[in-house]
């Protein structure tokens, strides 16, 4: 559930603010900023229940796989915390796409390939594509 929430706020994020940039209307931005304060207040709860059920279920095992899924979970983390104190501190960050403004969308944009690939990875961890037929 955790992940999911984390998932969804984060692509909203980016939506949003693609959203406002193509149509200008700045309650898009304000929603971006929402659901981005959403996606980092669940971003360590969703760490800390992959880092919980990575030792729940591969107990003394850490695949390259989780390795990455890790190290991307905290690059997420990063990310999106530092977008959001940015736009806390400068509410209008994202009125001109030059210099600030454009770094900030391309953090902010960042998000959404992160978030995929944790996703993925952290898919492929509970649900592999190889089966064990023992069972």
């Amino acid at each position: 559930m955790c992940a999911h929430f984390t998932t969804v706020l984060m692509l909203a994020t980016t939506f949003f603010n693609v959203l406002y940039l193509i149509t200008g209307v700045q309650s898009f931005e304000t929603t971006a900023f929402h659901c981005l304060g959403g996606g980092v207040l669940c971003t360590p709860v969703t760490n800390l229940t992959g880092f919980f059920t990575r030792w729940l279920n591969y107990p003394g095992k850490l695949s390259s796989t989780m390795i990455l899924e890790i190290r991307l979970s905290w690059a997420l983390l990063a990310i999106s915390l530092s977008a959001f104190i940015w736009r806390f501190l400068e509410p209008g960050v994202l009125h001109s796409l030059s210099g600030a403004g454009l770094i900030y969308l391309l953090l902010v944009l960042s998000v959404t390939p992160l978030v995929t690939v944790i996703s993925f990875f952290g898919g492929m961890l509970t649900f592999p594509l190889e089966e064990d037929n023992a069972h």
